[in-house]
């Protein structure tokens, strides 16, 4: 009995042990700053624990609508040692939100933000160990916040929240990597001062004084409140959310045309009347006529009357590219017949609001008969097809981009795959007004050009002189 009672005391205190050298945090938003209305990256890290489910709930209804939840759950591996988990996720404005990691023993971790967390204005970001020098080059309403430069991820959606990036080199140097994201994501990235030779890799992004990359822009200045305040006074951001709506306006799934009713009513008739007359005048066998001709209308309208396919589906991109790289907006259409949930394979959000779960299957709606439902994917990065080389206009894609037009400048016709073109006026179209809506949030100077289900965008190369100014 004294034995048993030892080891038993021995098994809790090692539990205890145990359970005091276990750490786990979770944090959404860039470096915990969340922008409500935009992907957020996530983090998820624990140390010396077992596998654990991570689970968030949003709750983004109002008093008007009551509740409208929004969920999220994610796998995340455990094992000795410290583990890191990484994603993103979309943060629309909430009332709520919550999370809980929980594992075979319990509860890891959990929190949860009130209404008042929900912001929405984008983040101005600082790199450097004196932060709040920066502070007056910036507005004073901008959300300045200070990130470590290993708090940066490698992800373009990460970014969808952040307007400026802006390094001085004074702080750990970032990867080239994530930075090279940040700008193809649609960030403003600003380097200030002269770089030490440790962050050399950064300076080559921005080459001779300002680049153009993916969404964005690399840009070198000097190290003054002046230069920093101008350099962010000249940008014009990519209207992101507005792009995605603008290329979800037209609706991209068109729902089945039923059967014209004066065939319909004559097909009615038809067998009515026939069914009548089999009763009236058939007797017995009248009635089997009657029955055996239900049955074959009944698979004949079943078999030619109904729609093609229970659910259906059409994909539009738009690929908003400078430089190489391009940032992938796309919107996905979905319109069910019978009631049921529909998903896709990848994170996305519905444009409508809409209650939705995000899992490791991707993404899941539930919607009622013959309703439809448009979801933006994730943004990505992508290999730029269309691209602006020294004057020309280049196709370096493998298929042909028809349509190609300049804002500003007019049609230039068609490109065949790896052909350039010097770029020069032509007729002003107005063009299909899904592209037109496109080319009003676009500025002058973009080219644009039609591929299979894909819309690409060139943003137009930026110019410096000495000073480093469009």
């Amino acid at each position: 009995m004294l034995l048993a009672a030892l080891l038993a005391v021995a098994g809790l205190l090692t539990q205890a042990a145990s359970a005091q050298g276990r750490e786990a945090s979770v944090t959404i938003g860039l470096g915990g700053n969340l922008v409500a209305g935009t992907w957020n990256p996530l983090q998820v890290t624990v140390r010396d624990a077992p596998a654990a489910t991570l689970s968030v709930r949003i709750d983004e209804g109002d008093l008007v609508s009551g509740p409208r939840v929004v969920r999220y759950q994610a796998a995340v591996p455990g094992g000795s040692g410290v583990t890191v988990f990484s994603d993103d996720v979309y943060v629309p404005p909430f009332r709520t939100l919550a999370w809980t990691l929980a594992g075979t023993d319990g509860v890891l971790a959990s929190g949860s933000l009130g209404a008042r967390d929900a912001d929405g204005r984008p983040l101005q970001v600082v790199v450097s160990a004196n932060p709040g020098a920066w502070r007056a080059a910036f507005g004073a309403d901008a959300r300045v916040v200070d990130v470590a430069a290993s708090q940066l991820p490698g992800r373009a959606a990460a970014y969808d929240g952040v307007a400026t990036l802006l390094i001085d080199g004074t702080a750990a140097a970032p990867r080239a990597e994530s930075v090279a994201a940040a700008a193809a994501g649609g960030v403003n990235v600003v380097l200030a001062g002269a770089l030490p030779s440790s962050q050399a890799g950064l300076g080559a992004l921005a080459g001779a004084g300002v680049r153009r990359l993916g969404a964005g822009q690399v840009r070198r200045v000097e190290a003054s409140d002046d230069a920093v305040a101008s350099a962010l006074a000249v940008w014009r951001p990519a209207e992101r959310a507005r792009l995605v709506s603008a290329l979800a306006a037209a609706p991209l799934v068109r729902a089945p045309r039923s059967a014209p009713q004066p065939l319909v009513l004559s097909v009615a008739a038809a067998y009515a009347l026939s069914t009548l007359l089999a009763l009236r005048f058939g007797g017995r066998p009248g009635v089997v006529a009657a029955l055996a001709l239900a049955v074959v209308v009944s698979v004949a309208g079943w078999r030619f009357l109904r729609p093609p396919a229970a659910e259906l589906s059409a994909q539009r991109t738009l690929m908003l590219g400078g430089g190489e790289l391009a940032l992938a907006l796309s919107v996905e259409e979905r319109l069910t017949l019978p009631a049921g949930d529909v998903s896709v394979s990848e994170p996305a959000r519905p444009l409508s609001e809409l209650p939705y779960r995000t899992d490791a299957n991707g993404t899941h709606v539930a919607l009622a008969r013959w309703h439809g439902v448009s979801l933006a994917l994730r943004p990505s990065l992508a290999e730029a097809a269309l691209r602006f080389e020294g004057g020309r206009l280049r196709n370096a894609g493998s298929a042909v981009l028809r349509n190609v037009y300049v804002i500003g400048v007019g049609e230039q016709g068609t490109l065949a795959p790896g052909a350039s073109r010097v770029v020069r006026p032509g007729e002003e179209a107005a063009g299909p007004a899904d592209v037109a809506r496109l080319r009003a949030l676009l500025p002058a100077g973009s080219a644009l050009a039609e591929g299979p289900e894909t819309l690409w965008v060139a943003l137009p190369p930026v110019l410096s002189d000495a000073g480093g100014r469009p």
